[in-house]
């Protein structure tokens, strides 16, 4: 697995823990990830395009971690 790799799952796996709460917490994303919101959920809306990512969220998951997702960005705007 490559570092890009590694660092998507990561994500993808940080935000499927929070994305019932309206998505992870700002400081942790920044402490842990090195970003702010908007490129966190920027890279997350771009990720959830591709289909490994598709292949590991619940079906019934996709649409409302999208929107959390689109929120996020919208609210970092």
């Amino acid at each position: 697995m490559g570092e890009d790799n590694a660092i998507d799952q990561e994500m993808l796996e940080f935000e499927e823990r929070w994305f019932r709460f309206g998505g992870g917490p700002s400081d942790e994303i920044f402490t842990r990830f090195g970003m702010t919101d908007r490129t966190f959920f920027g890279a997350m809306e771009t990720l959830m395009g591709r289909e490994y990512a598709l292949d590991q969220v619940a079906p019934g998951d996709v649409e409302v971690m999208r929107a959390v997702i689109r929120r996020r960005l919208w609210l970092a705007s």
